[in-house]
Parts: C-alpha cells; structure tokens; sequence
C-alpha cells in the first residue's frame, strides 16, 4: 500500500511518538510505501504551510490510506476525504479524545473509515460521546519488545551510583512536565512517610526530567526526604532496561492515561506493577490480572498497595515475574502487532457496514 503518514515529530521523545515508530517500522516489514510528513512547529505559519504540504503530497501521491496519527490531524483527513475523495484512519491515544471538542473534529471522526484505540477505557469515552462510531473503532494496542525488556539481574553499577544495596526499590520513570501533573508521582512522593513506616528500607527512585522537576525537588526538600527519593534526572533509552530490572515494584498512579508503553516493559521485566483505575491504565495490566489497580487519588491506597507489595502479601502471581512477563507477551508482544495491523487493514479495506 502507499500510505500518507500524517504525524507531529516521531523522533522525540513521548508514547505517542514511540507508538507511531512502531506502527510505520511495522508498515515498513510489510512492504509498504510510507510517506511521512510531520508537523515540528506550533506557530500558526507552521500549521497552514504543513496542511499545503499535505495537500501536495496527497495529490502527487494519491495514497491507497492516509494515517492521521492524532486526533489533531483528523481534520486534514476530512479535508482530503472531501477533495480527494481518499479514506483516512484517525489514531487515538487516550486524554486526547476524552473530550472531542468541535464540529470540525466531531465531523472528522464520522467520516474516518477506521479510528484506532490503545485501550477499552478510551474506545468507552468515544462512544459515550458519539455512540455511531461503534463499527468504526479498531483495537491496535500498544505493543511491547519482549527481546528487549527481559527480566535481568540488578546492575551492580546502578545499584552502587544509587545506594541502593539492601533497599526495596519503587520506581518511576515519566516525563516530569508540569501540564501532565496527572501522573502521580507527586503523590508517591507524599506517601512515601507512611511507607517508610511499613518498610523502613524502602527508596523511591524517580526517573525523567522536565520543567516540574523543580518543584518535585522542593517537595522533596519540604518533606525532608532527600535520602529516600532519588532524582535519576533522564534514563538513556540504552540503559532504561537495567532501571525496570531494579524495582521491586514499579508505580504510575495516574489518572489521565491512554495505555501507557511504561508499564508493558517493567511488566516484561518481570517487576509488580501499581496503576491508576481511572483511566486506560486497566487495558495494559489486563483489568487487574497482571498488576494492581487504585483509586489514584487515594494516598491511603497508594501507601497499601506499595507496602503490600513489597511484603509480599498480595495474590501470589502479581509477584510472580515469569507469569507477569508471559501474560504481558501472549496479549501486548510486539510479535503480534504485524496481526493487528493486518487486521486494521482489513477493516479499513472492506466496504462500508450497512
């Protein structure tokens, strides 16, 4: 197929963009033609120049499919579709499409041939909002390297740059930006006192950098806990395996997720994982089967659920990492995402439903 791959810059880092990477490097083993075009500027000028440019590619190339990997993109898509007469799939991630603001974008998703989901939590927003997009909705889950994030013995290194020798690891890693505060970091922070109370060798190691760290650093400071959470500051994608590998248990609480890669790859690591239930958290820890779920907004739970944890008194098999890393590979294995995207060509393929 010859497809137009619309995007926002795939080479920085996020899910989203790790998500479009996979997908086109997945079109790439297929043998298909993929054009990408990617909108790396927030200016106004930026904008319109990068719909020409759509607007010229389609025309030059006429492409079997175009891909807006964003909700944001749709209405190019539409704007195609209307001119060109050309089918378009519409990509969405989560927080995203929880609220579909406008008639443009509203329009946009009715006219898409196929709109992709990461979870069941988002597929359940859209139709909550627009129930006719039933027939229309595709689960392309994101997917993991299994031949990557492999369960590893602790790094020596690590362990002695941290001080972590005879500590119970809680690990994070996110991007600390202040406009996604939604990821509850914060909160384990806040807890950890009353962790420290159930598990006195207990340390939080915070991977990611951004504008909140800062803040975090205060609070840190604040709460007089700068000997129990340590700053990683940025992991290197080279060395992000050897972090999973030093957790004793890995926690998100977040509240505003789509389906996040984080958790698939400590899963494949083998490590307990602590989740957020209010949002897509639940597609990838499988509605509890592999990991744990709570109230996000619940420090009482946040502090259960990790000393639990790393006491071992949950159901045996969330600390078992053969059986979380086997669970997470039959299901989210990147060795299984060449099926799902034959699937959703598939349905992009058939005649419309009627």
């Amino acid at each position: 197929m010859h497809i137009l791959y619309i995007a926002a810059d795939t080479s920085a880092l996020g899910g989203i963009q790790q998500y479009n990477r996979k997908v086109i490097a997945a079109f790439g083993a297929r043998g298909d033609r993929v054009n990408l075009l990617e909108l790396k500027g927030g200016s106004s000028p930026a904008k319109f120049f990068f719909i020409v440019r759509c607007v010229l590619a389609a025309l030059l190339m006429r492409p079997s499919m175009i891909v807006c990997a964003h909700v944001n993109f749709s209405p190019i898509g539409l704007f195609l579709k209307n001119i060109f007469g050309m089918k378009y799939v519409v990509f969405t991630h989560g927080i995203d499409v929880w609220n579909i603001e406008g008639v443009l974008k509203r329009k946009a998703f009715g006219e898409a041939k196929v709109i992709t989901a990461v979870a069941e939590f988002t597929r359940d927003k859209m139709l909550a909002q627009m129930p006719e997009l039933k027939d229309k909705i595709y689960f392309l889950y994101n997917p993991v390297d299994g031949n990557r994030f492999v369960p590893k013995p602790k790094s020596p290194k690590l362990v002695k740059k941290y001080g972590l020798e005879g500590k119970k690891v809680i690990f994070t890693i996110a991007r600390l930006l202040a406009a996604e505060g939604y990821k509850g970091y914060d909160r384990v922070i806040q807890a950890m006192p009353r962790v420290l109370h159930g598990v006195p060798n207990a340390v939080y190691l915070l991977g990611g950098k951004g504008d909140d760290a800062p803040r975090v650093k205060n609070l840190i400071k604040k709460m007089g806990l700068e000997d129990k959470v340590i700053m990683a500051g940025y992991v290197p994608e080279e060395e992000i395996v050897d972090y999973y590998n030093l957790a004793d248990v890995f926690i998100m609480p977040s509240k505003a997720e789509g389906a996040p890669a984080v958790y698939l790859e400590a899963l494949s690591c083998g490590k307990p994982v602590i989740a957020g239930n209010k949002d897509g958290s639940s597609t990838p820890l499988q509605g509890g089967e592999v990991g744990l779920l709570i109230d996000p907004d619940n420090g009482e739970e946040i502090v259960s659920a990790i000393i639990r944890v790393l006491k071992g008194k949950v159901d045996a098999r969330l600390l078992d990492g053969e059986f979380l890393r086997s669970k997470t590979l039959e299901k989210f294995g990147l060795w299984r995402f060449p099926e799902k995207i034959e699937g959703m060509l598939k349905l992009f393929l058939t005649e419309e439903r009627r």
